[in-house]
């Protein structure tokens, strides 16, 4: 397998970050601001139900007291507990947020902008020319976080690196940051999330 990218061997395994794409390893150093996110969605879904909203003027009315001639006190509302009970709907894929740190120690192509390539290679499909529909999606990617966080199978949603930076004599970039956001294909139950951490 082609490795490209930051593979320092003065720099611990678990500071690094391993993508395998189909075509290479990608290794950069973790950088600073690199997360991950769960998020569970969770709705109101009748927060509109109430008696108030099928009559809305007259619950407007009651609300702003005007009501209150025919012994119905203002600042009454038409709405109950029910109304704000949360009801759940699923739970996004995990969310990784990376900033990998790249930079030359030998081979500016190899170890830098071989990486940049290979990332924006796994989040490209390959589509049929022409009006011809068809091609292929983007690559699944595996990320090997620390040596703790293993996922097999994941998709690369972003990529993203300045376009400044230092150059070497043979015109290649000789330090970069890239940030990448990666998800899991499908969400993670929470009996598998204790064997995603190595």
């Amino acid at each position: 397998m082609n490795a490209v990218g930051t593979n320092d061997p003065t720099v611990s395994d678990h500071l690094k970050a391993f993508i395998q794409t189909p075509d290479a390893l990608v290794v950069g150093i973790i950088g600073e601001g690199s997360s991950r996110e769960l998020t569970s969605l969770w709705e109101s879904p009748f927060e509109n139900d109430t008696p108030g909203s099928y009559f809305s003027k007259q619950g407007g009315l009651l609300q702003a007291g005007a009501l209150e001639g025919v012994g119905i006190e203002a600042g009454q509302t038409s709405k109950g507990t029910l109304n704000t009970t949360q009801v759940w709907s699923g739970t996004t894929p995990l969310t990784f947020n990376l900033v990998l740190e790249l930079y030359a120690i030998s081979d500016a192509y190899r170890e830098v902008q071989a990486a940049f390539i290979e990332l924006e290679k796994a989040v490209s499909p390959e589509l049929l020319g022409g009006i011809t529909p068809g091609g292929r999606i983007p690559d699944f990617v595996t990320l090997n976080a620390g040596r703790q966080i293993i996922y097999p199978k994941c998709v690369i949603t972003t990529v993203g690196r300045p376009l400044d930076g230092p150059i070497g004599r043979d015109g290649y970039p000789l330090r970069g940051s890239v940030t990448i956001e990666l998800q899991t294909f499908t969400t993670v139950n929470k009996s598998d999330i204790a064997a995603t951490f190595g």
